[in-house]
């Protein structure tokens, strides 16, 4: 081997995504089961979560990222309750894990080093949620003044058109 080689080892089975797949399908099954919602989770979340498990590439995993959504907006009236909270970072992981072993033979092995900038953009979107969610529970819960209203959708409009003119500067 030259000396300026990079030494990287075996790394992992990229079946290991899979199982974190599973793991990650299990305990999304586990949370509106917990709610009490059997019908919805047990016929169309449950196979979706192995069908995404066996192909991750397919349509599957996002089958059970609408079917998740569909189930707990119906389930509760709060949005900030514990199961959604612990649900967003279970999605999260769902969705990159099967992002990455759809790219990824079953058969191949993968470096964790490999891995290494996608953990740390995980990480930075479940801090930036965290920070979204502390806000929105700070936000009043009560009628809001028409002033202020406007001033938010004066807001948005300006984002949307900085949003456009930024695209077509390019």
């Amino acid at each position: 081997m030259r000396p300026d080689a990079l030494e990287l080892g075996r790394g992992v089975p990229a079946a290991l995504l899979r199982v974190v797949i599973l793991l990650a399908g299990a305990a999304i099954v586990v949370v509106p089961l917990q709610e009490g919602i059997t019908i919805g989770t047990l016929f169309l979340l449950l196979p979706a979560v192995l069908a995404s498990a066996y192909a991750p590439a397919s349509p599957a995993p996002a089958a059970v990222i609408v079917v998740v959504a569909v189930l707990l907006a119906l389930a509760g009236e709060d949005p900030l309750r514990a199961e959604v909270l612990v649900m967003i970072p279970l999605v999260h992981l769902f969705h990159v894990a099967c992002g990455l072993a759809g790219v990824l033979p079953a058969s191949g092995r993968v470096h964790l080093r490999a891995l290494r900038s996608t953990a740390l953009r995980f990480l930075l979107v479940q801090a930036v949620t965290a920070a979204v969610v502390v806000l929105v529970a700070l936000l009043p819960t009560g009628r809001t003044h028409p002033v202020v209203e406007v001033l938010g959708l004066a807001g948005l409009a300006g984002v949307v058109l900085v949003v456009v003119w930024r695209q077509r500067v390019k």
